[in-house]
């Protein structure tokens, strides 16, 4: 059994949501670097406020199903700042009803200060979303909101959004 990632679309965010390039947001090195990249610019402004994912279920799914989260932060998190995520998801198959309320939140929260992970301003991080198993099935289109979790979270600097994978063991 081996573990793989596959990317998930990012098909739309929410109204508080801007894009960006990284090297609008944090001093980036010269081009071609990572600040030519496209981003999403996430903050915790006191409520939850996201980005619109889609991905499908791969053949060879067969579970351990997580949402990595990738992002650079923008501003020093303090020694016990939290950052957290929350997802909630519609799992269809062929010839299911597509339109129905996503499903409750399964969320992450992590001390990304010095008493925590130590992340610093401009950090890459990486923080993964453990995914109920039996919620997923092998050819599944799933649509989903990733947001920062206003209730698990104290940093309050911004976090540039570059990627969401899903990752899963296979047979």
């Amino acid at each position: 059994m081996a573990t793989f990632r596959k990317s998930c679309q990012i098909v739309g965010q929410d109204s508080g949501v801007p894009t960006s390039r990284v090297g609008d947001q944090i001093t980036a090195a010269t081009a071609p670097s990572i600040g030519t990249q496209q981003c999403w610019v996430l903050a915790d402004g006191g409520s939850d406020e996201g980005v619109y994912v889609r991905v499908s279920i791969p053949k060879n799914y067969v579970g351990s199903p997580k949402l990595v989260v990738k992002g650079v932060l923008d501003g020093a998190p303090g020694a016990s700042d939290t950052l957290g995520w929350g997802f909630r998801k519609w799992a269809v198959a062929n010839n299911e009803a597509a339109d129905g309320t996503f499903d409750a939140e399964q969320t992450v929260s992590a001390t990304i200060g010095s008493s925590g992970s130590a992340h610093s301003d401009e950090d890459l991080i990486e923080q993964s979303i453990t995914l109920t198993a039996g919620d997923y099935a092998v050819d599944d289109s799933v649509f989903g909101y990733l947001y920062i979790d206003a209730s698990g979270t104290s940093y309050t600097g911004n976090v540039l959004l570059l990627s969401v994978e899903f990752e899963y063991a296979d047979v």
